[in-house]
């Protein structure tokens, strides 16, 4: 598993997904299906991600991921708290605040017969 995969785990997990299914993955980017209830073949979503391994963020970023998960932080999408208020036991307030803003900024594609049509992301 590249650190992409390993991101995208963290980071689809966080938004709900239950497995994911690699479809393709090259230097530019990895692609896959999101499933959210195994036993329901509607409940899934392709995706793509636009990033070199060089590009995706760091583990900081997947620790605040888990936190936000494993704390249930996140109604859908959006912060059920403003940033500021989350206290991380693993990080300083800079190193907290530096993976709020690159998390911030992930945008993975949601794929609909072969077509990006809208975007995975998180926010406050």
């Amino acid at each position: 598993m590249d650190k992409r995969q390993r991101f995208l785990e963290a980071f689809l997990g966080a938004l709900g997904a239950s497995q994911l299914l690699w479809n393709s993955t090259n230097d530019e980017f990895v692609s896959g299906t999101v499933i959210y209830d195994i036993a329901d073949p509607e409940e899934r979503q392709d995706f793509i991600l636009h990033k070199t391994e060089n590009e995706v963020p760091d583990e900081d970023v997947i620790t605040l991921l888990a936190y936000l998960k494993d704390n249930e932080l996140l109604d859908g999408d959006k912060l059920k708290v403003p940033d500021t208020e989350i206290s991380l036991p693993t990080m300083d307030d800079a190193r907290k605040e530096r993976a709020f803003e690159a998390l911030f900024t992930v945008l993975v594609s949601m794929v609909d017969e072969g077509e990006e049509t809208d975007c995975y992301y998180i926010h406050d």
